[in-house]
């Protein structure tokens, strides 16, 4: 039997209403463990944006000290590596 109703759009509807599409990272903008090499954040507009699990999103400005979920070390910036 079929659903009426459909629980959620279609995939193809899903992201219509974004606004603006963010340009692909580029290596230098990345900011990585500096044990495992896993990234932990990613340097745009002036900001850094750090992402988590299950939907967690931030952006900070400077200084950042994050864990690394890979590995458990404790990583610190000062700044966008130059």
């Amino acid at each position: 039997m079929p659903i009426p109703f459909p629980s959620r759009p279609p995939a193809s509807l899903r992201r219509s209403g974004a606004t603006q599409k963010t340009p692909p990272a580029t290596p230098s903008s990345t900011w990585r463990c500096i044990c495992c090499g896993g990234v932990l954040g990613v340097f745009r507009e002036g900001r850094m944006h750090v992402s988590f699990a299950r939907g967690h999103e931030y952006f900070t400005g400077f200084p950042v000290q994050a864990k690394c979920r890979g590995c458990g070390t404790l990583n610190h910036t000062s700044g966008p590596a130059r």
